[in-house]
């Protein structure tokens, strides 16, 4: 089961290992396609842990935004890890989520988001 939060302010919390193995990786990703099923219209924040991201968990962060986009929902990670950034694309000119240093910073531009598109 993924640790999950629901704000106040309406957005999704997600905690994701970083060190996803491929064995985990296809639950976590069914479990994060049901949370994404039950609150569409959320913002999502995608919180890492600390430590070396595994190609199991880009692969599961990167479905995660796309499935967000796709939906027309916003979504952000909260990681402080530069070996993070650098495998999740951050700074490479692709299109690369909102990343942000804390939680509490990403929910607030998340909900700023939220309240400007309404």
């Amino acid at each position: 089961m993924l640790p999950v939060k629901v704000t106040d302010r309406g957005v999704l919390i997600i905690r994701l290992q970083a060190d996803l193995d491929i064995d985990r990786r296809a639950t976590t990703a069914s479990a994060i396609d049901r949370l994404l099923s039950s609150h569409r219209s959320s913002p999502v924040v995608l919180e890492l842990t600390d430590g070396a991201l595994s190609p199991s968990a880009v692969s599961t962060v990167s479905r995660a935004i796309r499935i967000c986009r796709d939906a027309g929902t916003t979504a952000a990670v909260v990681t402080r890890s530069t070996e993070a950034l650098r495998a999740l694309g951050i700074g490479d000119g692709t299109q690369s989520p909102d990343v942000h240093p804390t939680t509490s910073v990403a929910v607030a531009a998340l909900s700023a988001t939220a309240e400007t598109a309404a």
